[in-house]
């Protein structure tokens, strides 16, 4: 008729057909990436926060309120 269930739970197969080598390339590159993706998010961010003054109805008050909002809430991380 079948396998029985005990005998199909024996023959359990990699979670991925894809040669772990090549996953773990993959994921060094992924890695890779994504720390350079970061890096350049905050390039643009902080070229952003530099010139918030440039923009219409934002003074020197408001841009530094908006600077410190920026300090407080992401300074922190690594």
């Amino acid at each position: 008729m079948g396998k029985s269930l005990r005998k199909i739970k024996r023959e359990k197969k990699p979670a991925s057909p894809i040669d772990p080598k090549l996953m773990e390339a993959w994921n060094r590159g992924f890695s890779a990436g994504a720390k350079e993706q970061r890096k350049s998010d905050i390039e643009h961010l902080v070229n952003i926060l530099e010139n918030l003054e440039e923009i219409p109805g934002i003074g020197e008050k408001t841009a530094w309120k908006v600077r410190e909002f920026f300090l407080q809430r992401f300074g922190k991380e690594g």
